[in-house]
């Protein structure tokens, strides 16, 4: 069967597969991030700046553009259309957009509802990591409020902003991708 290119008015909308790239990416950003989460409250605080826990967390990061991919297979093989490598990348960054929202609101979810110390916990490792670096007590209290008060809505705002970023570059970046196996002419 031949893929057809066909103009905007005529062009099936792409919402329904960004909505199930978001689901799967924000679900396995939840459930891997809240993982991570487990794995670093159980590893010792070294006083490292990075531990492997931490490495972990920037692989479940790129693992989250699997998003921007599955929507471009989706919209591109459901229809059977070509379309230029852009408009991958506007479905990528709105699968991530939307896999934030549905990370974002299951992590609450086990945060406030199925084990409400997780928050605290990660927040007095980060605590009991930044002063096993042996630093002087102004540059430890220094460090210790850049971590912000876990569980304020400045804490929550800075971390749904991060990820924005983050997993929309990234879901930007695997919609171009995307788009390219699955909706090139070539």
């Amino acid at each position: 069967m031949e893929n057809t290119e066909i103009n905007d008015m005529e062009t099936p909308s792409y919402m329904i597969a960004v909505f199930m790239g978001a689901l799967v990416a924000g679900l396995l950003l939840a459930v891997l991030g809240t993982a991570n989460n487990y794995l670093i409250i159980s590893s010792e605080p070294t006083g490292s700046p990075f531990s492997a826990a931490q490495g972990l967390g920037i692989i479940i990061c790129f693992l989250g553009g699997i998003g921007g991919i599955l929507a471009n297979r989706s919209y591109a093989k459901d229809n059977n259309l070509t379309y230029p490598i852009g408009k991958g990348a506007l479905i990528g960054l709105l699968t991530g957009i939307f896999a934030v929202i549905v990370s974002t609101v299951l992590t609450l979810f086990w945060n406030y509802v199925i084990d409400p110390g997780l928050t605290q916990a990660v927040y007095d490792w980060g605590v009991a990591n930044i002063e096993a670096t042996g630093a002087s007590e102004d540059v430890i209290e220094q460090q210790i409020a850049l971590l912000g008060e876990p569980g304020s809505v400045t804490s929550l705002l800075f971390g749904i902003g991060f990820s924005l970023v983050g997993i929309g570059i990234i879901n930007t970046i695997s919609g171009l991708i995307g788009a390219k196996i699955f909706a090139s002419e070539d």
